[in-house]
């Protein structure tokens, strides 16, 4: 009977323990206080701090980076998915996109050493796209390729492990051409230089 207890009292303390330990041993992230100065910011990594507390910033403060297309035309633009992983690889006008559901999200961008951003993003996840797309198996990456050349590519897991919005507008304005109009990659935790801006097409391998 002693014996029984003795189990008894080990299984909940190990499940006590257990809850107490944040899902797959993360640390817990350093909450930022409202009046964290930006020099602070720019020093810091994404994946470790909570910046819920932060003011947003307005949209003439976010910092710019990249020389925006000089001839752009929204009526001539398409965003393509295509790739070894889509079933039917097509492109996607601006106003088709806009009338996807979309989702608002508050997310810190830090370009380390340079300046650091909070605004809230508004877009279309991008797994809700690559439903419209229709994915065929499991891809291994996904690309990003912007209008001045510039190519990112996430791996399957950190698809899997960051929130990636396709952001058409920010702080509730429609997307300034300087900060990456008519789509960019909004990728929480991750540094801003990933953040492609003037999207043209994702590519699923």
């Amino acid at each position: 009977m002693e014996k029984i207890w003795t189990k008894i009292v080990f299984g909940v303390m190990w499940m006590v323990f257990s809850l107490a330990i944040p899902p797959g041993g993360a640390k817990e992230r350093f909450q930022l206080s409202p009046d964290t100065p930006e020099h602070k910011l720019i020093h810091l990594n994404p994946t470790e701090v909570d910046p819920s507390l932060l003011p947003l910033d307005t949209v003439e403060q976010l910092g710019v980076t990249g020389v925006p297309p000089s001839d752009f035309q929204v009526e001539k633009w398409e965003l393509t998915v295509t790739g070894k992983r889509v079933e039917k690889p097509r492109p996607f006008t601006y106003q088709e996109l806009l009338e996807m559901p979309m989702v608002k999200k508050k997310v810190l961008l830090i370009c380390p050493g340079f300046f650091a951003d909070y605004a809230e993003w508004e877009g279309i996840p991008l797994q809700e796209l690559l439903q419209k797309a229709g994915i065929v198996g499991e891809y291994e990456t996904i690309s990003f390729v912007a209008l001045d050349g510039n190519i990112v590519r996430f791996s399957r897991e950190e698809v899997k492990n960051h929130f990636l919005l396709l952001a058409f507008k920010v702080n509730g304005e429609i997307l300034p051409l300087e900060h990456g109009f008519p789509v960019r990659l909004v990728a929480e935790d991750v540094f801003g230089s990933r953040w492609v801006k003037w999207i043209t097409t994702v590519v699923v391998d």
